[in-house]
């Protein structure tokens, strides 16, 4: 019975978090301009993030998902590989950045292309890193 109840907390929070809600990103949401190319540790690897315009994906209430120009690329991650993803912008004070991978329209238009997806814990997935990367923002 104990085993039920830890699943059951650890599985909970999984399934509010999939009740967040996300929507694709205005057509007046300003883009963001990262350059040069920015490198940032997260987690137990390193993220490169390409110079360029990222351009607002999808927005929630916890931030905004800015898409790469390019793939991002892992290092020491999975012995490195190449994503879809960019930059999050969380709205909290001090607008924290992370690292955002994975298909961000599986989550809008709510078919999710993974088992995880049909749950709700399929994309974005987010690795915070610090400092934060310098961008300026296109109107």
């Amino acid at each position: 019975m104990k085993s039920s109840r830890v699943f059951c907390l650890f599985l909970a929070p999984l399934l509010l978090g999939a009740c967040t809600s996300v929507a694709p990103a205005p057509a007046k949401t300003a883009s963001i301009v990262v350059g040069p190319g920015e490198e940032r540790v997260c987690g137990q690897g390193m993220v490169r993030f390409p110079a360029g315009v990222y351009h607002a994906e999808v927005v929630s209430p916890k931030g905004t998902y800015y898409l790469a120009p390019q793939r991002i690329r892992t290092v020491g991650v999975l012995l490195g590989r190449t994503e879809t993803g960019g930059i999050f912008v969380s709205n909290l004070a001090g607008n924290p950045q992370a690292a955002w991978f994975g298909d961000v329209s599986d989550t809008v238009n709510e078919r999710p292309g993974t088992l995880f997806g049909a749950v709700g814990i399929n994309a974005p997935k987010l690795w915070p890193y610090t400092p934060q990367i310098p961008f300026q923002v296109k109107k």
